[in-house]
């Protein structure tokens, strides 16, 4: 049986995508920025699957 994911957990691929994409065309900048938001997105992600909407910042 496959273990539910959270329901916000496709951001974390879209993040994943969007930063590859970038580091393989010379994007560094944007490449930067997103691996920064990975740790809020998963942070915030886990916060809500456990029941509290408290914003992560």
């Amino acid at each position: 049986m496959m273990d539910a994911k959270p329901a916000h957990d496709w951001i974390l691929d879209v993040l994943q995508d969007l930063q590859s994409y970038a580091m393989q065309n010379g994007l560094t900048g944007l490449a930067e920025r997103v691996e920064a938001l990975m740790p809020i997105a998963e942070a915030e992600i886990t916060a809500r699957s456990m029941g509290d909407d408290t914003p992560v910042h």
